[in-house]
C-alpha cells in the first residue's frame, strides 16, 4: 500500500532533516512577508469600508515590522507569538474602532480618558455596532489569519531557531516606553498616514510610560473670559518703549547672577550688584517655545483656555497697539508658525530667520543686531525679540565668535555629561555678552522704559537621562529673569530673587501700557506648567511657590472639546 507522506517543509522539525539551510532562510523569508503583510492588512481592509483611515504603506515601518515577525518565527515559541499578536489584536481592536467612530487615531490622552468614559464607549459601540461592524472584520481577519499562521506553521515548517530572536521582540517592544519617558508627547501623537499598528504602539507606550495613573479628561474647565480694561492710573507713567528679550532653553540655575557657581552672567552680575537691575526667579508657562510663547504674550494662565487665547483680548501686540506703540517681532528663529498664535494684524514690523537668512545662518543670534539697525530714536515701541542661543547644540550659539573666550574646559576633553554642560554655560556666556549689547542699543536710541529678558523655558541637561525640553519637571518649568529700566518713574517689577511666574510679567507689562487685565479664573498663588501643545493634546502640572520652593502638581492632561 502506497504511503502519503507530507511535503518536506510541512514535515515535523527533526535534528536529522536535510532541508538546506539556503532553503530554510527562504522559507523564513517567506513566511515572514506572509505574517508581515496580515498585519498589514486590517488598514487595507478598513479603507475599504471607511475613508477616516488615511494610514499609507512606509517602507521603514515595514522592515521594522517584517524584523519583528521573523524574529517570531526564529523563536520558534507558539507562547511568544500568540503573546505578541493578542498584544497587536487588542491595541487594534480599539484603534481601528476608535478611527470608525471618532475620524481619527487613538492619542495618549484619549487612551488615559478610556477608564474614565468606559459607559461612554459602551454606550457609543451600543449604538454604532450596525453602522461599523465592518471594524470588526477588518481586523479580526486579518489577525486570525495570523493566529492560524503562526500556530500551524511553528510546530511544521524546518527554520532557522534562536531563542535569542524574542529577546529582541521583548527589547523593541519595551523600547517604546522607555523611549517616551525621555521625549515629549509630540513624538507619540498620532499620524493620519502612519500605519494605524504604528499609531497604536506609540499611543500605548506613551501612556504606559508617563499617563498611566494620571488625571485625564476631555474637557477643560468652563472658564469665563478675561476682562482688559484702560487703566488712567497707570497710563500716566506708560514706559516709552518695552524691550522683551527671550532666550530659548535657558535654565535660571545656570545664571551665575541667580547664585550658580560659574561666573556665566558677568554683564548682567554687574548691573545687579550696582543696583541697575533686579533678577527674578521665573517661572515658564510651557515647555515648548510655540506653547510657551503663545500663553506669555496672550497672558493665558490656565490649561484648555483656548477661547481666551485664540481672541487675542489680552495679547501684548494688541495693547501696545491700542496704547499708541509701533510693534515689532524680531527673532533669528523661524517665526511663521510662532506667528500663528499671536495677534498678526497688531504687529508692524516682522523680521525673522525666513526674512534674514543668509544673516543668521552666518552669524547667528548676533543678527538681531542687524534687525535692530533701522530703528531712529523717539518712537514708542514694544520690542519682542526671540533668541535662540541656549537651544540644542549648545555650541552653535557662539562657535561664530572668537569672544568671550571659553571659561571651562573645552568640550573635547570632558566626560560626555560635563561636556554637555560646559558648552551650554559657554552658550550662557555668549547670551550674557548678547544682553550687554542689546542694552547698549536700548540706551544708544534714548529708549526710556524696561528692558526685560528671560526664557521661553528651561532645559535638561542629562538628569534622570533626559536632555532637551518638552517634559514637564522643574528644570523646564524655571527660567531666569532680570528687568532693567531706564528713565523716570519706572518701577522695578520685583526684588531681588522674587518669584515671577510669566503670566504675572504679562499683566505686569499690560498694566505698564496702560491696561488692567482682571482674570475671574484666577486663584492666588496657583499657576501651571503645560506641555509643548496649548491647543491639542494637553499635559500640564500645577505649579506653587511653597516656603520659597517651586512645587509642581501631579501631572494631568485634557483634550479640548474644541482643540484643533
Amino acid at each position: 500500500m502506497q504511503v502519503l507522506r507530507e511535503p518536506a517543509f510541512l514535515a515535523p522539525s527533526n535534528p536529522c532533516g536535510r532541508v538546506s539551510l539556503s532553503r530554510r532562510i527562504a522559507l523564513l523569508l517567506l513566511v515572514s512577508a506572509a505574517s508581515t503583510s496580515l498585519l498589514l492588512l486590517d488598514d487595507r481592509l478598513q479603507q475599504l469600508v471607511n475613508p477616516h483611515n488615511l494610514a499609507a504603506l512606509k517602507p521603514g515601518w515595514c522592515a521594522a515590522l517584517m524584523l519583528v515577525t521573523t524574529c517570531l518565527w526564529l523563536g520558534g515559541s507558539r507562547i511568544a507569538a500568540n503573546a505578541v499578536l493578542a498584544l497587536f489584536a487588542g491595541l487594534q481592536l480599539l484603534q481601528l474602532c476608535h478611527i470608525a467612530a471618532i475620524g481619527r487615531p487613538l492619542s495618549p490622552l484619549d487612551i488615559a480618558m478610556i477608564p474614565h468614559q468606559a459607559h461612554d464607549i459602551g454606550e457609543g459601540v451600543r449604538a454604532e455596532i450596525g453602522e461599523n461592524w465592518t471594524t470588526l472584520l477588518a481586523g479580526g481577519v486579518p489577525y486570525a489569519l495570523a493566529f492560524a499562521l503562526f500556530n500551524l506553521g511553528l510546530p511544521r515548517l524546518k527554520l532557522p531557531r534562536s531563542r535569542w530572536a524574542l529577546l529582541l521582540v521583548a527589547l523593541s517592544l519595551a523600547f517604546i516606553p522607555y523611549g517616551a519617558s525621555h521625549r515629549n508627547i509630540t513624538h507619540y501623537l498620532p499620524q493620519p498616514k502612519r500605519s494605524s499598528l504604528h499609531n497604536s504602539l506609540m499611543a500605548f507606550g506613551y501612556y504606559v510610560a508617563n499617563l498611566s495613573g494620571s488625571s485625564v479628561r476631555r474637557d477643560a474647565d468652563a472658564y469665563r473670559p478675561y476682562r482688559v480694561e484702560p487703566d488712567a492710573r497707570a497710563a500716566t507713567v506708560r514706559p516709552r518703549s518695552i524691550w522683551l528679550v527671550i532666550f530659548d532653553s535657558t535654565r535660571a540655575d545656570h545664571w551665575g547672577v541667580a547664585g550658580y557657581a560659574r561666573d556665566t552672567t558677568p554683564v548682567m552680575s554687574r548691573w545687579v550688584a550696582r543696583g541697575d537691575a533686579r533678577w527674578h526667579r521665573g517661572v515658564a508657562g510651557a515647555a515648548a517655545t510655540r506653547a510657551a510663547m503663545a500663553l506669555l504674550l496672550n497672558g493665558v494662565r490656565e490649561p484648555g483656555h483656548l477661547e481666551q487665547l485664540r481672541s487675542h483680548r489680552g495679547n501684548l501686540f494688541r495693547l501696545a497697539k491700542q496704547a499708541g506703540y509701533r510693534t515689532y517681532w524680531l527673532s533669528t528663529q523661524y517665526g511663521r508658525d510662532l506667528l500663528e498664535d499671536q495677534d498678526k494684524a497688531s504687529i508692524d514690523v516682522t523680521r525673522t530667520r525666513e526674512t534674514d537668512p543668509e544673516r543668521v545662518a552666518a552669524v547667528g543670534d548676533d543678527a538681531i543686531i542687524d534687525m535692530l539697525a533701522p530703528l531712529k530714536p523717539g518712537e514708542p515701541r514694544l520690542i519682542v525679540l526671540l533668541l535662540r542661543t541656549a537651544h540644542i547644540p549648545y555650541e552653535d550659539a557662539y562657535r561664530r565668535r572668537a569672544t568671550p573666550s571659553p571659561r571651562w574646559p573645552d568640550a573635547s576633553a570632558s566626560a560626555l555629561t560635563q561636556s554637555k554642560i560646559d558648552t551650554y554655560d559657554h552658550a550662557i556666556a555668549y547670551q550674557d555678552d548678547l544682553v550687554g549689547r542689546l542694552y547698549q542699543r536700548f540706551e544708544a536710541l534714548d529708549e526710556h522704559g524696561l528692558f526685560v529678558v528671560t526664557s521661553d523655558h528651561g532645559q535638561m541637561l542629562g538628569e534622570d537621562g533626559v536632555s532637551g525640553h518638552n517634559v514637564l519637571t522643574p528644570q523646564i518649568a524655571q527660567v531666569p529673569m532680570l528687568v532693567r529700566s531706564r528713565g523716570p518713574a519706572q518701577a522695578p517689577l520685583g526684588e531681588n530673587g522674587e518669584w515671577i511666574f510669566h503670566h504675572q510679567l504679562a499683566l505686569a507689562l499690560a498694566a505698564r501700557m496702560g491696561y488692567r487685565i482682571d482674570n475671574p479664573n484666577a486663584q492666588a498663588g496657583r499657576y501651571f506648567l503645560q506641555g509643548p501643545d496649548a491647543f491639542g493634546d494637553i499635559l500640564f502640572r500645577e505649579a506653587r511657590v511653597t516656603d520659597g520652593r517651586l512645587v509642581l502638581g501631579e501631572l494631568s492632561g485634557l483634550r479640548p472639546a474644541s482643540s484643533r
